[in-house]
């Protein structure tokens, strides 16, 4: 019998644009579902949405942002609860750990006092026991002499250290679903490898993680969801996308990966540019684009591999 797993994330139909002098569509009816367990890599270039995504699920965003559709934790509509309620749960139910290479971490604490004070807010510990925690976290996670380094500030570690210490604190206090974005960012290659070391350790957590490394995606999710111009454009299982790509961006994109040999095609623009365009977004820059690509495509369902591209209609 098929395991089935709860879910726990449900992001239905949601946008993100910000109004002003230059009007920017941000995310453009984006829909997913995260079920206990589940490992998913939102991937795409810079501009694409990623990370704004995140932001407003977590409503982190400035008032700037416009923002419809829903968004749900277990079942708890997050854009309908007060900053109270909201506070309840992110941090201690769904933790956020941001991009910059470890650069998020308050530069005037300890470290062992920052891994430790999500456990004190959320949790209740006393200062002494938490940080007695916050040891054992950093253990976890191989950073050497932890017992030493826990009293130091920040800027004594390098950005991998930094980087594993923010995921230490995003855990901390037991949330069950970990945001990520860009973990791997100003990284370098034997750092980005600890942090996916890292990031494979964390048994039982659900992981939401955007990056635009897509090696380092490959090595620690277990599904893909592609972005390109503020739209989701394919989802499928890891295995899937990287073995059978269906969309025009995403074979491109892969074919662009160092060990595929770097082919992006001539004439390629960034993604943000098709933004908010009429249509299928990647029609400019296709070479399979047909008539039918001036209208905008559905995310159809192929099996459980969802693709936004009319040749699949």
């Amino acid at each position: 019998m098929e395991e089935t797993h709860e879910i726990l994330l449900r992001v239905e139909d949601l946008s993100v644009s910000f109004e002003g002098k230059n009007f920017v569509q941000a995310v453009e009816h984006v829909s997913l579902e995260v079920r206990a367990g589940d490992r998913l890599c939102i991937i795409g270039e810079t501009g694409s949405g990623k990370s704004i995504l995140l932001l407003a699920i977590l409503r982190l965003l400035s008032p700037t942002a416009k923002v419809s559709g829903k968004a749900f934790y277990r079942d708890k509509d997050l854009f309908a609860l007060t900053e109270k309620q909201l506070d309840a749960i992110r941090g201690s139910r769904i933790s956020y750990v941001p991009q910059g290479s470890g650069n998020g971490m308050n530069p005037l604490l300890k470290v062992g006092f920052q891994v430790a004070e999500p456990m004190i807010a959320h949790r209740g510990m006393k200062r002494k026991e938490a940080e007695s925690r916050a040891v054992e976290l950093l253990k976890s996670f191989r950073l050497d002499r932890e017992e030493t380094i826990a009293k130091q500030y920040p800027f004594t570690y390098s950005g991998g250290m930094r980087q594993r210490a923010l995921i230490a604190m995003g855990i901390s206090a037991g949330a069950e679903v970990l945001f990520a974005d860009e973990p791997t960012k100003g990284l370098d290659e034997t750092r980005v490898k600890l942090t996916a070391e890292a990031f494979n350790a964390l048994e039982g957590k659900t992981l939401v993680c955007v990056t635009h490394d897509l090696g380092f995606a490959r090595s620690v999710s277990s599904r893909v969801s592609v972005m390109y111009a503020a739209n989701q454009v394919e989802a499928a299982s890891t295995e899937e996308l990287f073995r059978n790509p269906l969309h025009p961006y995403t074979r491109d994109m892969l074919a662009a990966m160092p060990e595929n040999g770097l082919h992006f095609r001539p004439g390629y623009a960034p993604a943000h540019s098709d933004a908010g365009t009429a249509g299928c977004k990647y029609a400019l820059r296709c070479d399979r684009c047909s008539e039918k690509c001036r209208e905008t495509p559905p995310l159809f369902d192929l099996g459980g591999h969802q693709v936004r591209c009319w040749q699949y209609a």
